[in-house]
């Protein structure tokens, strides 16, 4: 009998990457959650550590033995014009979403080195392609992320752990929410924006990500899979 896949997702309190481990618990997957406050309803293990402390997840790793798969989801967002952003803001989303992913994926690699085929999904944004004002820290960290997920995998390629990157476009998690809600963001100006008239669900979206982690995919490494209802494929108006 062929035992479960072992799953790692950072950020698995809420947003997409609460989507992506509660899609893979229900595909059969073993799902383990890292989060800064660990759920104890979640419906799997969770692990309360911070992503930004890299001893901190090196710990936390220490008893994983094997994993098939990670699925790096743990970001922030700081909007502000490069004009007169804060320090602590820029530093805060460069440690997080930038920082938080490489570390992470340092902490998880010996156990996805033991499982001899080991996949690393790092989620970027459509942001990191395509950004706009305001948003300096999360587009260098998100386009950080997918030039980081190149050398990765050709860094973990010799002990057969592939590495891809996500590019969501705007997904109605609770962060895009709560900036919407704030007048950070106008819904109606993000729905006019997309082709297809309206933000993702973190379901359909962890179910894309979680696809690509299944055999149809294993001969994909260094390339970013962008997801964002057609916002790229946008010509001159």
């Amino acid at each position: 009998m062929t035992a479960p896949r072992r799953v790692l997702v950072t950020g698995a309190g809420s947003g997409i990457g609460q989507a992506v481990a509660q899609v893979f618990l229900e595909q059969g997957a073993e799902v383990i959650g890292w989060d800064l406050v660990a759920d104890p309803a979640a419906g799997f293990a969770m692990t309360a550590v911070d992503v930004r402390d890299a001893d901190a997840l090196k710990r936390a790793a220490q008893g994983l033995e094997r994993l098939d798969v990670l699925v790096t989801c743990a970001g922030i967002a700081r909007r502000a014009s490069a004009i007169d952003m804060r320090a602590e803001d820029w530093q805060a989303v460069l440690q997080t979403n930038l920082s938080g992913a490489f570390y992470s994926c340092q902490a998880a690699f010996p156990a996805l080195a033991a499982s001899g085929a080991g996949l690393i999904v790092n989620i970027a944004s459509f942001i990191a392609h395509r950004s706009g004002p305001g948003r300096a820290s999360y587009a260098a960290a998100k386009a950080g992320v997918v030039a980081m997920t190149e050398v990765l995998a050709l860094d973990f390629a010799a002990a057969q752990v592939r590495a891809i990157s996500v590019s969501p476009g705007y997904t109605r998690t609770r962060m895009v929410g709560a900036a919407i809600e704030a007048g950070r963001l106008d819904e109606q100006h993000l729905l006019a924006s997309i082709p297809l008239g309206r933000l993702a669900d973190p379901r359909e979206m962890a179910h894309a990500i979680v696809a690509l982690t299944g055999p149809a995919f294993h001969y994909a490494n260094g390339t970013d899979f962008v997801i964002d209802g057609g916002i790229m494929a946008q010509g001159v108006q």
